[in-house]
C-alpha cells in the first residue's frame, strides 16, 4: 500500500509541475499583440537590431534570462537600481546611460500571464 501511495503522489507531483511549466510558457501571439498595443513597447523599441528611443530587441532572449525579463517587465526602475550583471549589460547599450539614476522605461501594470506572453514573443525576436 505504501508503494502505491508513493507512486500516486509522485505521479501527481509530476503532473502538477508539468502543467505549471506549460502555463508559464506564454503565448507569443498574445505577446505580440501586447507589444503593439497595451504594452506600448513599439513606441520606443524596434523588433530588429535598430536602436530607437530604447535598444533594438532582436536577440533579447539570448542576452537576458526569462527571470530577468519578468523582473524588468514587472518593475523596470527597481531592476535598474538593483544593477545586477544583466542590468549593467542593458545600461551599456548607450554610452552614458550606465550612471543614470533612473530608467525612462514606463510599462503599464501587466499580469503574470501578460508578462509570460511578452517574454514568449520577445524570445522569438
Amino acid at each position: 500500500m505504501n508503494k502505491l501511495m508513493s507512486g500516486a503522489l509522485a505521479l501527481g507531483f509530476a503532473m502538477v509541475t508539468t502543467f505549471a511549466g506549460t502555463a508559464m510558457a506564454g503565448d507569443a501571439g498574445a505577446g505580440e499583440a501586447l507589444f503593439d498595443g497595451k504594452g506600448r513597447c513599439k513606441t520606443c523599441h524596434k523588433t530588429t537590431d535598430a536602436k530607437s528611443v530604447g535598444p533594438g530587441l532582436a536577440g533579447i532572449g539570448s542576452r537576458h534570462s526569462d527571470e530577468w525579463l519578468a523582473k524588468w517587465l514587472t518593475d523596470p526602475q527597481a531592476t535598474w537600481e538593483e544593477n545586477d550583471a544583466e542590468t549593467q549589460q542593458l545600461k551599456g547599450w548607450k554610452k552614458g546611460r550606465d550612471t543614470a539614476a533612473k530608467t525612462a522605461m514606463k510599462i503599464p501594470k501587466l499580469s503574470e500571464g501578460e508578462i509570460a506572453d511578452l517574454i514568449a514573443f520577445m524570445k522569438g525576436l
